[in-house]
């Protein structure tokens, strides 16, 4: 090509711009070639080949279940996870306990947001009436940064008022909205201020309990034994 161009007299300059645009085109012209080769096999569907590494891996004709497993092995209290499973010829799926939609899919993943260690199970039921289960058991830990807890619960004044004895007690607390006082001198709370205080003024020395709860049913308790004198 180099002694042609010199026969045309085309500067080397030209030339080798000329020679760096015929390269250019060469290497797309192929390039689209194997993309159009690509397209036309993927129009085709899969080969014969392929389709016996599918049958060959999945287990043939039988149902089965590829995958079933949570993404995380635990989750604290309040969190969620996935769950995710995978099954081939199978004409129905269903989980329990159920945590969404579920239908035959080789790998699917559902939200999960269990309040207790759950033991999910899943099954499949096949074309050819057979059916196969997978279970597992996902754990759920306490998160104690966000568990009810009592931060304060104590006398803070103490007075004598005609023979008899008035008793501040206060109280403050993390992580719930209710509160409960057992004898319940104070009537309980709801949707509280996370302190507060009342007066007693029992006959006799007398312990009590302050029980606080959040929306999901934990709890949190704390005695406090107020003395009165010679009683």
């Amino acid at each position: 090509m180099r002694e042609f161009l010199k026969q045309l007299q085309i500067p080397l300059g030209v030339a080798t711009v000329i020679a760096l645009v015929y390269l250019g085109y060469v290497v797309a012209a192929r390039h689209m070639a194997r993309q159009h080769l690509a397209e036309r096999q993927q129009a085709a569907g899969p080969t014969e080949e392929q389709k016996s590494k599918f049958l060959g891996t999945y287990g043939g004709s039988a149902v089965k279940i590829l995958q079933f497993y949570a993404r995380d092995p635990e989750i604290l209290d309040g969190q969620s996870t996935v769950i995710c499973y995978g099954v081939v010829n199978a004409k129905s799926v269903r989980m329990d306990p159920a945590v969404a939609d579920v239908y035959p899919a080789l790998n699917r993943c559902v939200d999960a947001a269990p309040r207790h260690d759950t033991k999910y199970t899943l099954t499949a039921d096949g074309n050819d009436g057979k059916t196969v289960t997978a279970e597992f058991t996902l754990a759920v830990k306490p998160d104690a940064g966000n568990r009810p807890r009592i931060t304060k619960f104590e006398v803070t004044k103490h007075t004598v008022e005609q023979g008899r004895h008035y008793f501040t007690i206060a109280f403050a607390f993390e992580n719930a909205s209710s509160v409960r006082v057992d004898p319940p001198d104070m009537p309980a709370l709801e949707d509280s201020a996370p302190f507060g205080q009342w007066v007693v003024a029992p006959q006799k020395t007398t312990t009590y309990t302050l029980t606080v709860m959040d929306k999901k049913g934990h709890k949190a308790s704390k005695q406090l034994t107020v003395e009165v004198p010679g009683k």
